[in-house]
C-alpha cells in the first residue's frame, strides 16, 4: 500500500487568442495508504482534471503529485504505476475479456511481469475475484454496462497499481447495477487495500464508498473530511446545498440577537450559535431535521408524495419565497393547501454568513 499527497497542484489552460481558464486553483491533499477519498464536486468543477493530471495524461501547470514520497509529476502515465478505471471504460473491442486484462502487462514488456503463464494466472486471478470468471472469452459488445465496468475495473487492478483511480464509475449503470456495483466496488477495495480515488459527481456514491469526502466548486476544495462531516457540519452553503437528498433547505433571516432569527414577520427560529442582532444569515434545516408539530411555525401545503416508507411534503411559509422541503413519516396524508406547523429542533439548524456563504460555528 502505497500514501498519495497533492501539493499546490494547479491547471491553467491557456489558448490563443483566450484569457486562460484556471481549472484546478492549487489543491493540497494527502491520502493514507488504503484510503479511498472520493472527490466529489458538480461538472467543471476540475475534479476529472485532477484525475488526470494524477495519472499523468494531463501535463502540470504547478504544485507536485508524490506516490510513496517520490515525486511523479514528471514522470510519462506509463512510469507511475497507477491504475485507471475510465468513465466510457475504454475497451478494445476486437478482444475478448481476458486479452483485454492481459493487454498491458503484455504491452509493457517488462521482464518484472512475468512469462506468459505468469500473466495468464493474473488474469485468472483478477476475473475470479470481480466476478469475471464466465465472461473471460466475452468481447465487450455482447457485455451488458455493469459487466463492462467490472472489466475496466479489473484492468486498472491487474497492474498491481500504487494508487487506484476510478472515474465516475457508476455514471452508465441504471438503478440496480449501481446499487449492486457500488457494493462490489467497497468490498473489493477494503480486500486488496489500494489508495483510491473515486471522482463523482453522485453524492450518494462518496457518502457510501468514501473514507474521506473532497468538495470541489471551481477548482478550489471547498471542505475535506469524512461523510459524516461533510454532511452534519458543512462548511459553506454550496457544500450544504450540493450533499443531501431531498436538499437541505435555506432560508434567508436576519438574527434578531436574541438567539433566533427572523425569516418573515409572523416566523423565528431558534440557531445554535450566538449572532449579532441586524446580522443577515441563512439559516440551513435538512427535510429529515424537521417535523409536523403543534407549536411550529404556520405553513400551507403545497404537494406531499407519499412514497411508502416515507413521505415528502413541500411547504410554503407566510412570508418566505422559497418553499419548505419536509421528510415526514409514511403515516402522513396531507392534502393540498391544508394548513400545518413545522418545527425544527435548533441543535439541527446549520447557520451560515449571507455575504460569505461560511457557516457560523
Amino acid at each position: 500500500m502505497t500514501a498519495l499527497e497533492l501539493r499546490e497542484l494547479r491547471k491553467t489552460y491557456r489558448s490563443r487568442g483566450r484569457p486562460p481558464v484556471d481549472a484546478v486553483r492549487g489543491i493540497d491533499l494527502s491520502l493514507a495508504s488504503g484510503e479511498l477519498l472520493g472527490l466529489l464536486g458538480p461538472s467543471g468543477c476540475g475534479k476529472s482534471t485532477t484525475l488526470r493530471m494524477i495519472a499523468g495524461l494531463e501535463e502540470v501547470t504547478g504544485g507536485d503529485i508524490l506516490v510513496g514520497g517520490a515525486s511523479v509529476a514528471g514522470r510519462p502515465a506509463q512510469r507511475r504505476n497507477i491504475g485507471v478505471a475510465f468513465e466510457n471504460y475504454a475497451l478494445y473491442p476486437p478482444l475478448t475479456v481476458a486479452e483485454n486484462l492481459a493487454f498491458g502487462l503484455r504491452a509493457r514488456r517488462r521482464t518484472d511481469r512475468g512469462s506468459g503463464d505468469d500473466i495468464g494466472r493474473r488474469v485468472a486471478g483478477i476475473a475470479e475475484r470481480v466476478g469475471l470468471t464466465g465472461l473471460l472469452d466475452a468481447r465487450p459488445a455482447g457485455l451488458s454496462s455493469g459487466q463492462k465496468q467490472r472489466v475496466s475495473l479489473a484492468r486498472a487492478l491487474i497492474r498491481e497499481p500504487d494508487v487506484l483511480l476510478l472515474d465516475e464509475p457508476l455514471s452508465h449503470l441504471d438503478a440496480a447495477q449501481r446499487d449492486t456495483t457500488r457494493r462490489e466496488l467497497k468490498r473489493i477495495q477494503r480486500e486488496l487495500g489500494h489508495t483510491t480515488i473515486l471522482v463523482t459527481h453522485d453524492q450518494e456514491e462518496a457518502l457510501s464508498l468514501a473514507d474521506r469526502i473532497a468538495v470541489m466548486k471551481d477548482g478550489v476544495i471547498q471542505q475535506l473530511g469524512t461523510p459524516y462531516e461533510i454532511y452534519d457540519s458543512p462548511a459553506n452553503v454550496f457544500v450544504a446545498d450540493f450533499v443531501g437528498e431531498p436538499a437541505i433547505n435555506l432560508l434567508p433571516g436576519v438574527a434578531t440577537g436574541d438567539g433566533h432569527a427572523r425569516l418573515s414577520d409572523t416566523g423565528r427560529l431558534a440557531l445554535p450559535v450566538p449572532v449579532a442582532a441586524g446580522r443577515e444569515v441563512v439559516v440551513g434545516v435538512r427535510p429529515e431535521d424537521l417535523r409536523l408539530a403543534p407549536d411550529g411555525l404556520d405553513a400551507r401545503v403545497v404537494a406531499h408524495e407519499p412514497l411508502l416508507e416515507a413521505g415528502i411534503a413541500t411547504l410554503a411559509l407566510a412570508g418566505v419565497e422559497r418553499p419548505l422541503v419536509v421528510l415526514t413519516g409514511p403515516e402522513a396524508r396531507l392534502a393540498h393547501d391544508e394548513r400545518v406547523r413545522v418545527a425544527a429542533d435548533a441543535r439541527l439548524i446549520h447557520v451560515f454568513d449571507a455575504e460569505t456563504g461560511e457557516a457560523l460555528r
